[in-house]
């Protein structure tokens, strides 16, 4: 990601485990806490967090694509660069409710 966007210094960390799963955080810039903002894991976590129901290996395959797609889209700064809808606040609840169907 530091090559599309070199003057970039705050990147979400990660943190993995052998649970199989993926927790994504970033610094809050209020408060200088950490706020978990992803999950990658066929188990659910809190509906406060983006779940990507995704065992690790395609989970990791899938977020680098999305990355890679979305920098080649001109992110950020693309308007629509996210598809349908994706200038809209994320619905996790809604979100779940696909995931599930």
């Amino acid at each position: 990601m530091s090559d599309y966007q070199p003057a970039k210094i705050d990147y979400p960390e990660y943190t993995s485990s052998e649970l199989n799963e993926i927790n994504v955080y970033q610094m809050r810039s209020d408060s200088n806490e950490f706020e978990h903002l992803a999950h990658v894991s066929l188990n659910e976590p809190k509906l406060t967090v983006r779940w990507v129901k995704m065992d690790v290996d395609e989970g990791w395959k899938h977020i680098l694509e999305s990355c890679k797609d979305l920098h080649e889209a001109g992110y950020p700064g693309c308007i629509g660069c996210g598809g349908p809808n994706s200038e809209l606040p994320w619905d996790e609840p809604k979100n779940r409710l696909r995931l599930t169907l």
